[in-house]
Order: structure tokens, then C-alpha cells, then sequence
């Protein structure tokens, strides 16, 4: 069986170039943009991982992978916005940080990462690597299996509970990433302050190659924004965990058993005595 999965049931396609017209889509009009900076004046994102979830194995093209529901949440002062813009031709978005400042004003930020239209089964626009995941020895942390960086589709998904100050009635970025607009030349995409952006199990690339992993206990290890592209907050929250069991296969040519023993953010979890 392969991975895929539906994500979520986007709207018209005339909501989405509408979004990305539109440019003060945080809830409050700027008092002025501009470059320069970071001076500590700014209200500044923190992107917490949360722990893998819906953890399980299936096949995807005959190999055993191990898949996995992740989510990242805003849990800081200020939303985590992203504006990338490209030249004719130019097949990446180069982009920048808006980062909102307690006057109103709003700080651009160039940063080294991209935007990427991705076909397929997802067509919209990614922010490339925005998270990776990797299966480690829980003893010495080294990585035993490790998948490649995954690219979101920032948006506010659903509110964080409990709620975080700051958190506004309803998600004022537009979340929706230019689906079906490869042709787009400005994308403009982000997490509000206490909201978070997920993908679900069994969604393309949500999982881990299990191929020549032997039996035994691993660490699922999820991380927000693995290469330190963006002006965040906190760093200490951008990694959560799921401590898990893989048994053998009940029966030759069958799937491993996967069971999760504890999770954590932050810190490698520690097994419950039995």
C-alpha cells in the first residue's frame, strides 16, 4: 500500500490567489516595512515541536516504513511569517522573514531558506526542510535511520490548547500556499501566535524508511526547522520525541509491531519503570 493520504479538503482555488494578494493578512495594519537588524524589539516566533503521533508501520512501494502524524505550534510572542518572491525564470522563491514589531512596524529579514511549488499530489507551495525526522539509538543518540527534510505548507491548522497569549479568533495568514498556481511569483504563508500546522500519517513523505532496522528500542525524533533558517524565540522546544518499541515481523514477509513507550519535548524522554 502506498502512503498517501489526503490532507485536508482545500477551498476554491479563487480563495487562494485572493490570500496571496492580499497583504496585511496578520489582523493588524504595519506601520511601516523595511529591512535591517534583528534589535530584540521584535516580537519573535517559537516553534514548538510536538511529539510524533498516530505512530505505526505500513508499506510504500513494498518496503516497510515507519509513519507518523507531526505537528509544529506558535507559541510565542509573535506570528511566524514568511514572504518569498522570485524573478522570471527563477524557479525557487528566495524569501524573508516578517517579523512584527509591539509599535505596529514590521522587520524584513532575509533568510537562507526557499520556496518550492511542489506537483503531484500536493500541488502549492512548500517552505523547503521545514522539519525532519530520523529514528535514533536511545542510548548514544545516533542516528539509525533518517528521513529526508520535508517541506510545509505553513499555516494555522488548528488552536493550541491551552491558549497562548496573544492568540487571535481565527488564523489571519494566509494558509493556504497558491494550490494550483505554480505561477505565482510572490507567496506570502505563516503560523499565527497560538496556532500549529500538521500532517497527518500516511501523508506523502510523513514517514521513516525501516529498511535493515533491526527489532529493538529507538528514538522518533521530529525537529522544526533543522538547519536554523528562522528568527525564532526559543530554540530549546524545536525537537520532541517518542521513545518506541519495533518488534519482528508475527510472520515471514510480515511488518514490524511498533509500540510508543513515552514521549517528550525538548529532552529525550525516560522510559516508565515497569
Amino acid at each position: 500500500m502506498a502512503v498517501r493520504s489526503p490532507r485536508r479538503r482545500p477551498p476554491p482555488v479563487a480563495l487562494f490567489a485572493l490570500g496571496t494578494a492580499l497583504a496585511g493578512t496578520l489582523g493588524v495594519v504595519a506601520a511601516a516595512v523595511a529591512g535591517g537588524a534583528v534589535t530584540g524589539a521584535e516580537l519573535m516566533p517559537d516553534l514548538r515541536q510536538e511529539p510524533p503521533s498516530q505512530v505505526a508501520v505500513r508499506r510504500d512501494n513494498g518496503k516497510p516504513v515507519l509513519v507518523f502524524r507531526s505537528a509544529v505550534a506558535n507559541v510565542g510572542q509573535g506570528p511566524l511569517v514568511v514572504v518569498g518572491r522570485r524573478a522570471r525564470g527563477q524557479r525557487l522563491m528566495d524569501v524573508k522573514q516578517e517579523l512584527r514589531r509591539a509599535d505596529g512596524s514590521v522587520l524584513e529579514v532575509p533568510i537562507s531558506a526557499r520556496l518550492r511549488y511542489q506537483p503531484g499530489w500536493h500541488r502549492h507551495w512548500h517552505l523547503i526542510g521545514f522539519e525532519r525526522f530520523d529514528l535514533r539509538d536511545p542510548a548514544t543518540g545516533a542516528r539509525v535511520a533518517l528521513s529526508n527534510k520535508v517541506g510545509f505548507c505553513l499555516g494555522g491548522r488548528y488552536q493550541v490548547v491551552p491558549e497562548v497569549p496573544g492568540t487571535p479568533a481565527s488564523p489571519a495568514i494566509n494558509h493556504h500556499c497558491g494550490r494550483d498556481l505554480p505561477g505565482l511569483m510572490r507567496m506570502r504563508m505563516g503560523i499565527d501566535v497560538g496556532y500549529a500546522d500538521d500532517y497527518a500519517a500516511f501523508v506523502e513523505f510523513q514517514y521513516v524508511d525501516l529498511t535493515g532496522v533491526r527489532p529493538g528500542r529507538y528514538l522518533l525524533a521530529h525537529q522544526a526547522d533543522p538547519d536554523g533558517h528562522l528568527q525564532v524565540g526559543d530554540r530549546t522546544d524545536d525537537t520532541a520525541y517518542a521513545l518506541i518499541d519495533l518488534t519482528a515481523p508475527a510472520r515471514r514477509g510480515g511488518l514490524p509491531g511498533v509500540a510508543v513507550v513515552a514521549t517528550s519535548v525538548g529532552t529525550p524522554p525516560v522510559a516508565p519503570a515497569s
